[in-house]
């Protein structure tokens, strides 16, 4: 605001210190104390002398900076900018020349933690309900957000719905009908399963099935192959094509130190997704599971079996997603003791023990038996979105993009499958690190481009993506229908959990291996402002992904800004209160000068791919302790990089990308295929997929056949082992 009767151009000017390494020369005519919106002074990417060299690359050279009145906002007169060190000498002399003193003002950091605060206990607050897709607080923070874009001046990109991209994820499973599940028996009298007899499993899908013959086939697992310490098979010798099999649950000498499974601790064979890919794979019609003994007991022998502790597993329990595409109910141990009476075989708990023996499997038909069921399953798609806005670059390089990207999405209430660490607790998530906090910044940066009086050279996009947490969904459907061509994006920098700075200002920047001689730059900036940067060449640094992946399998180079996991990650104590808003502050001016410098550079960044996994055996730490490595993790690397919101229709796995170098790359997939066989198996969803890797080792030549352009297509691939 101007006081009245002195004009900016006459009145003295001081200098008024906004920040780590910032200036501004105000003009005389301003009372410190009135409220004035100030459009901050860059820290200084020249050194004096350089004005010519910045100009050249879309800068702003390296004048002094004037701020001038136009309305409530003060601009820099003569689009320049200062060196840090000439501007702190000329202040410090300005006494001496007869102005006025240097003072001091409340900063632009401290500016910056009140904007960060409002953001954060917003999009924090109980009232948005843990923003999972589907609910009404996501939409209140997608509208929070827009809003904030719209208020800035910030344009929708052309093709989305105003400032939206709309898009669709998979919901939860729910019977749309009561399920019917009948057994037939050899004297002809059926047996209907009561409501507390059975239940569906979401991992399976719907259908009916009309007097399917039944196979007993033991624990269901296979246990054959790399990597496999037992040989076990409780397939072997068995015909189960077209027919349901019982199988019990966990698997063989469970609890008990010195099993060659998992004894205490169990291992990938026993779980829901092995036994469901394993009966798929070997022709099952359909899977009935059954608690073993130790799923009652536990290691209490003495323990009695009652209703309680037999009872059937509720709908989305064994997971809410498709293991494979067969129906997959849950019966009571009484229930299948009656079906194996009828057969005239032993009941559960002596074929258990039989295995337990000798680890010799006892399946076996059960002769005159046949099941029948009519199971109507939905999943109704979740409508959700991703918030974008641009800032238009001027010039040559307006057409190239830097995005600038952090999810907004989180766990709702929690919940034993929404991915909440918090297993049983259905209270509030309110996610204020994860990801509030990195969508704050994407809304800070926004905020510092849109006030600068220069437009950039290059195109700025800013970008709120929903589904993260199910698996990169917002960023994988951006990058798979962008609203601006991916192969003009030239930059993607990812926010994800930036509010926990600790006492030693430490931030991780990961993915500068993906950009050609970025690491000095991050490193050196982050000196210059204070931060000590660590840097990770790869996408990760092993504790999870998160959206800027979706950009790198696009071959866009990427950068991800991250703070670091703590003891409230993905749990309701991740509250705005612990938040550290002047460490947010301190990214902030760091990453403006990093993205400065991209969004200005004359020369596009150069896009580097990360060199393919290497080749490796058991680690030594692996080898002392005797565990297997198929059960802490795949033993093999293909370089696939699937496409998750298009590989839950139980159609195959349709592939995202493929990585330079790899096995997959060298054996011909290709981004959009869809992989249907794997060695002859049959593959309908990611879990048959990860199943047959988990078989496989490194050096097996393996024969893929994918749908390429409505066409199956015979690929040979040669696997390669994983890296550490």
């Amino acid at each position: 605001m101007k006081a009245s009767g002195t004009s900016a151009a006459s009145a003295p000017r001081r200098a008024i210190g906004t920040g780590y390494a910032d200036l501004l020369i105000f003009d005389g005519s301003h009372s410190i104390s009135e409220p004035v919106r100030l459009i901050r002074a860059e820290r200084m990417l020249d050194a004096p002398g350089r004005g010519a060299e910045n100009q050249s690359r879309g800068g702003m050279g390296s004048d002094v900076l004037v701020a001038e009145e136009s309305g409530m906002v003060l601009r820099r007169r003569g689009g320049g900018r200062v060196a840090a060190g000439l501007a702190v000498a000329w202040a410090l002399a300005l006494p001496a020349m007869g102005e006025e003193p240097v003072v001091k003002v409340e900063t632009a950091v401290s500016g910056a933690e009140a904007r960060f605060k409002a953001d954060v206990s917003f999009l924090a607050a109980d009232a948005q309900e843990g923003r999972a897709p589907g609910t009404k607080g996501i939409e209140a923070a997608a509208g929070y957000i827009a809003g904030e874009f719209k208020g800035l001046g910030l344009k929708p990109v052309p093709g989305g719905d105003g400032y939206f991209q709309p898009f669709t994820i998979s919901g939860q499973a729910k019977l749309s009908k009561p399920p019917e599940l009948v057994f037939s028996g050899p004297d002809g009298m059926p047996i209907r399963a009561e409501k507390d007899d059975f239940s569906p499993l979401a991992i399976g899908v719907g259908g009916t099935l009309d007097k399917v013959p039944i196979v007993f086939a033991g624990y269901g697992i296979t246990a054959k192959g790399a990597g496999k310490n037992a040989d076990y098979d409780d397939y072997a010798g068995l015909d189960v094509k077209g027919k349901a099999v019982l199988i019990l649950r966990r698997e063989p000498r469970q609890g008990k130190d010195g099993s060659v499974f998992g004894g205490p601790n169990p291992s990938d064979l026993a779980t829901f997704r092995h036994k469901a890919t394993n009966a798929f794979q070997h022709g099952a019609a359909a899977v009935v599971l059954v608690n073993d003994l130790f799923s009652v007991r536990g290691n209490d022998p003495t323990k009695a079996k009652t209703k309680a502790n037999d009872r059937p597993l509720g709908l989305v329990m064994a997971g809410p997603d498709v293991n494979s595409a067969l129906p997959f109910v849950m019966i009571t141990r009484d229930l299948a003791d009656k079906l194996l009476a009828g057969a005239d075989l032993a009941n559960l708990e002596a074929l258990e023990k039989a295995i337990d023996d000798d680890l010799k499997p006892q399946g076996q038909a059960l002769k005159g038996w046949a099941l029948s069921a009519k199971i109507e399953m939905e999943r109704t798609s979740i409508e959700t979105k991703n918030v974008v806005a641009m800032l238009d670059g001027s010039g040559p390089l307006a057409d190239e993009t830097v995005v600038v990207g952090g999810h907004y999405d989180h766990l709702g209430r929690g919940g034993m499958l929404s991915g909440s660490l918090a297993f049983l607790s259905k209270d509030i998530h309110n996610g204020a690190d994860d990801n509030a906090s990195g969508t704050a910044m994407v809304l800070e940066m926004a905020r510092r481009f849109a006030c600068r009086p220069d437009p950039l050279p290059r195109r700025v996009v800013f970008m709120a993506f929903s589904g993260e947490e199910k698996g990169l969904l917002g960023s994988q459907h951006y990058v798979a229908q962008p609203l601006i061509p991916i192969d003009k994006t030239v930059m993607m920098i990812n926010f994800d959990m930036v509010g926990r700075l600790n006492d030693k200002h430490e931030l991780t920047m990961i993915g500068t291996g993906t950009v050609r001689d970025m690491e000095p730059l991050v490193k050196a900036l982050g000196a210059s402002s204070g931060m000590s940067v660590k840097t990770i060449a790869g996408l990760t640094d092993g504790f999870g992904g998160s959206d800027h992946q979706s950009f790198y399998a696009k071959n866009v180079p990427v950068l991800f800004a991250f703070t670091g996991v703590h003891k409230d990650y993905h749990r309701p104590t991740d509250d705005s209160n612990l938040i550290n808003y002047a460490g947010m502050a301190r990214i902030a001016d760091y990453c403006e000068l990093l993205l400065l410098d991209l969004a200005r550079r004359p020369e596009r960044p150069v896009f580097a791919k990360l060199p393919p996994p290497a080749r490796r055996g058991p680690t030594a730490a692996s080898a002392a302790s005797g565990r297997d490595p198929a059960r802490s993790g795949l033993r093999v690397a293909l370089g696939t990089m699937p496409d998750y919101a298009e590989s839950d229709k139980g159609q195959g796995v349709k592939l995202a990308g493929v990585r330079e170098g790899s096995a997959a790359e060298k054996g011909g997939l290709k981004a959009g295929d869809t992989i249907v066989k794997y060695s002859g198996k049959p593959v309908s969803t990611i879990q048959d997929y990860m199943e047959n890797l988990s078989r496989s080792k490194p050096g097996e030549i393996v024969e893929l056949i994918v749908v390429r352009d409505g066409k199956e297509t015979t690929l040979r691939v040669t696997l390669e082992g994983r890296s550490d």
